[in-house]
């Protein structure tokens, strides 16, 4: 018995079923809030490591390549697979050389001397705060119309320490009780990382399989111009996320170095501590370093000489109008392209979601959203026949009409690198080849 399936009344009924199960597990998702975000906390602590791998392996890449590409030049380009292969190997132990090699640094110059740092900080804490009384009072005295006029500041600022201390001494106190719980999350971090860089070495040394297999998995499921079209996107979004990450590491580094070879010549106390502080902070676009100097001023104001918080104020502001205007135009040039209202509420957004790295990630993100965006935009007005720049949309606009025709004219086209397009351009050319077979098919069955 042949059953006569309606394909309209057929699709209906799979659309339906599948809104049915979306909204049932929707429902099961809500009243079982708890138990759901538990498992998938479970699940995240498990692909933590995995997840480190695959951005080290990305972050790493370029290393590699560039090391493979110059020093290995000869091996990389030879015919014989085997020496490709040793290429490989070589320009693989040799990024993960200077990986090794940067964790150290930092494990027995930076870390020890931060923590000695901090020690000294909390033992002359006593000192600190009488050091800022006495400084508040030696003002005071020389200005007695400054202090009629704030009205008694010194006791204000002696109620404020008397009520951080009573507000916080429990915590305080209790410091020890989680110092187990601290060493126990830095040792499950370190062999997160430690399994990630494993990842990375295996992801690395066979890359070209793995991006192989992830164009085909598009080319199966995608027809072939919107399969370029995708793995385009993702080219132009890659080089401007990578782009923004590395330059902002390389610039924040600058910084930190210029910072702690400027506090040394200063002769401010803590210069380390403030030079990595600069460094964290300055990973943050545009408020970053505003938000890293203020901790630093505040710890120099409770130095021996609170004076040296402003020669500290000055030499910050000087760093920054040089990296503003030299260093991070000459390391970055415009990697982001984003205006600065949206780099300000992408970093707001990103430090409201995720803290730091959120604050730190949101910028290259906003900027990859906000190129497609743009993308998706100037195509839509493109097939439309409208102007694409936003200037021609600034003033008065009653001039585009039904009828209105624009001729401006199209950008050209960057032309895709000789390297890393290869594959794609053989694919694109095989595809045109397959396209034009099946037009002449075509033709042929009509006659």
């Amino acid at each position: 018995m042949n059953i006569n399936w309606n394909r309209k009344y057929l699709t209906i009924a799979v659309y339906a079923t599948c809104a049915v199960i979306v909204s049932a597990i929707a429902v099961m998702v809500i009243f079982n809030f708890d138990s759901v975000m538990s498992k998938l906390s479970v699940l995240g602590a498990v692909a933590t490591p995995i997840i480190i791998g695959i951005f080290c392996a990305y972050l790493l890449n370029p290393l590699m390549t560039n090391i493979e590409n110059k020093l290995f030049k000869k091996l990389s380009s030879s015919e014989d697979k085997k020496k490709r292969g040793r290429a490989r190997a070589m320009s693989l132990t040799l990024t993960m050389l200077v990986v090794v090699v940067i964790l150290a640094l930092v494990v027995i110059m930076v870390i020890p001397q931060l923590i000695e740092n901090i020690i000294v900080i909390f033992s002359n804490m006593d000192s600190y705060v009488s050091t800022m009384k006495d400084w508040l009072n030696d003002i005071f005295e020389d200005n007695p119309t400054l202090a009629e006029f704030l009205g008694n500041p010194l006791d204000d600022f002696n109620k404020f320490v008397s009520d951080i201390w009573k507000q916080y001494s429990s915590e305080l106190m209790n410091i020890a009780g989680n110092v187990a719980n601290t060493v126990w999350m830095i040792i499950d971090t370190m062999k997160n990382v430690l399994i990630g860089l494993i990842i990375s070495i295996y992801l690395l040394a066979r890359k070209e399989m793995f991006i192989g297999q992830s164009k085909k998995l598009i080319f199966a499921f995608l027809k072939v111009n919107k399969a370029q079209r995708f793995l385009g996107i993702c080219r132009e979004a890659s080089k401007k996320f990578l782009g923004s990450i590395v330059g902002k590491i390389i610039e924040a580094f600058v910084v930190a170095m210029l910072c702690f070879i400027g506090c040394t010549i200063l002769g401010l106390p803590y210069s380390l501590l403030i030079s990595t502080i600069m460094f964290v902070f300055n990973l943050i676009p545009f408020v970053g370093p505003i938000i890293g100097a203020i901790p630093c001023t505040l710890l120099l104001m409770l130095s021996d000489d609170p004076i040296q918080a402003l020669w500290f104020v000055i030499f910050i502001l000087i760093l920054q109008t040089v990296d503003g205007n030299i260093i991070a135009p000459w390391i970055l040039g415009d990697s982001t392209g984003l205006p600065a209202v949206w780099i300000l509420i992408s970093i707001l957004i990103g430090g409201g979601l995720f803290g730091i790295l959120g604050m730190f990630l949101g910028v290259p993100v906003c900027a990859v959203v906000y190129m497609l965006f743009k993308d998706f935009i100037e195509n839509r007005l493109k097939k439309r026949q409208l102007p694409k720049k936003t200037s021609e949309y600034a003033g008065d606009v009653s001039y585009i009409t039904p009828e209105y025709v624009c001729d401006e004219p199209d950008e050209p086209e960057d032309p895709p690198a000789e390297s890393s397009h290869s594959f794609v351009e053989v694919v694109t050319t095989r595809g045109k080849i397959i396209k034009q077979k099946l037009h002449i098919k075509d033709k042929k069955d009509k006659k």
